[in-house]
């Protein structure tokens, strides 16, 4: 029996709006924005969220994504996905949610989470399932750390080969710890390990961000 033609006129609109919105993934970017809230790091919460607020939402445009993860003893879990947003292709509207999320931001940073033990690995996992689902052209990994990891006992983390494909790293606001004063090699063999790894599992590039202003100018060079 044949279809009448009439139900393939009105199958073309929802076909070419599928495929708009396909193509359009290309051009809209996933950021992940990992924030450790163990040991002495639980501290600058209120300096993670000024970056943030300054480096990152005002580089997103109608259509970006963000996701804000904590970094505690056990981070491979939905809980630890604080909060995610999609900015609406309405300017207005995008303005609004960008507002929105900056006051979540701040009620972030004035609590009091703080976790005894670190783990890295297990949000950086989480980001990139988030990344990999939202599917956009450009996928950025921001970690607020100090890169120190110590995972509980039981608990174990390995990459797979892709698990960051498509993705760029960078280590933001990475404070040094005690030891790192005390020998600087410590933290420069943590961060280069961390590199391997990182590239070694698929990553498109890993960076190490010490000066905060430099964050846009990172973000134009992946995009």
């Amino acid at each position: 029996m044949r279809t009448p033609i009439k139900h393939y006129l009105l199958a073309i609109p929802l076909v070419l709006m599928v495929a708009a919105c396909t193509d359009s993934k290309q051009y809209e970017t996933s950021y992940c924005a990992l924030v450790d809230i163990s040991g002495t790091y639980a501290s600058e919460k209120g300096n993670v969220v000024k970056i943030i607020k300054a480096g990152i939402l005002p580089e997103m445009i109608p259509g970006d994504s963000l996701y804000f993860i904590t970094i505690d003893s056990n981070s491979y879990t939905k809980d630890n996905l604080i909060t995610k947003l999609t900015l609406d292709y309405r300017p207005t509207r995008a303005n609004k949610q960008k507002f929105a999320l900056s006051r979540k931001l701040d009620k972030f940073a004035s609590g009091n989470a703080k976790s005894r033990l670190t783990d890295i690995s297990g949000a950086m996992m989480l980001c990139s399932d988030y990344l990999k689902e939202a599917q956009s052209g450009t996928q950025v990994m921001f970690v607020f750390s100090d890169m120190f990891e110590e995972l509980p006992a039981g608990v174990v983390r390995k990459f797979a080969d892709d698990e960051f494909s498509g993705i760029d790293v960078a280590a933001m606001n990475v404070i040094k710890l005690s030891q790192d004063s005390s020998n600087p090699e410590v933290y420069r063999k943590r961060l280069k390990d961390w590199d391997e790894r990182i590239v070694g599992s698929g990553a498109n590039s890993w960076t190490t961000l010490l000066d905060a202003t430099k964050i846009q100018e990172f973000i134009d060079k992946v995009k």
